[in-house]
């Protein structure tokens, strides 16, 4: 019956492979503790209840009941759901997973990693593309700036961001306030801090009022460049 458990709770694991933005190591030892443990082996039903702790190699899960279902492939941990691996880390008051690939959290989730924290009332996650969408309300927030939209996804691989309906980025650091219908967001390699506005683009920096089609914010170096007719409004100090 124990190695029933441990192969329950091995495919729990790899169902959560969120926390590394990838798959979680299927080779690794999985070790399980809670205050009550019980498996079911004609229903494929393993339960774990009471400070449920979940531990395989560097990746640690903790919540306060867990359960999963060998048949249908779900799992749902509740309770002050919290995930660690390396600089990654989801938290949540319940997560589900479904066939071992699709996650979605909820009750005010928040996936981090590094500086950046993405937030809304619910998020997706497909571990086989390592891609995550937030609908209803999004927020992506980086280490200078906060990006606020009716929709946001993250493309981990390509450290990106696509955000859409009702843009609007806030830079207190660079003194600046975005508005778009649309943007994409790099966050790393030689685009890093490159933001692209598109549809009714509008940029406000140092009291100089930028507008057009097409707007690119570089943040680092404070720069912006317009394409299309645009109009720009130059503020006097």
């Amino acid at each position: 019956m124990k190695s029933n458990i441990v192969k329950m709770t091995l495919a729990l694991v790899l169902s959560l492979g969120i926390v590394s933005y990838g798959y979680a190591a299927p080779n690794k030892p999985v070790e399980l503790s809670a205050d009550t443990i019980e498996y079911d082996a004609k229903k494929g039903i393993m339960v774990a209840q009471g400070n449920v702790r979940i531990v395989q190699e560097n990746t640690i899960m903790t919540g306060t009941n867990a359960e999963y279902n060998n048949n249908t492939k779900e799992a749902h941990v509740y309770g002050g759901v919290h995930v660690v691996r390396e600089d990654a880390t989801l938290s949540a008051a319940e997560v589900n997973s479904y066939d071992n690939n699709h996650i979605v959290a909820i009750g005010d989730p928040m996936l981090t990693k590094g500086d950046s924290k993405l937030t809304g009332p619910k998020i997706d996650y497909y571990s086989d593309k390592q891609y995550a969408v937030v609908t209803g309300w999004a927020n992506l927030r980086t280490s200078d700036s906060t990006m606020t939209a009716n929709q946001i996804e993250s493309f981990f691989n390509e450290n990106r961001a696509v955000a859409q309906g009702n843009v609007h980025i806030v830079s207190e650091v660079r003194n600046m306030d975005a508005t778009s219908d649309q943007a994409v967001y790099y966050g790393g390699g030689e685009q890093q801090g490159k933001t692209v506005l598109t549809g009714n683009a509008r940029a406000v920096q140092d009291g100089n009022v930028l507008t057009g089609n097409s707007l690119t914010l570089y943040m680092d170096n404070k720069v912006i460049d317009v394409q299309g007719r645009s109009k720009l409004v130059i503020t006097p100090q």
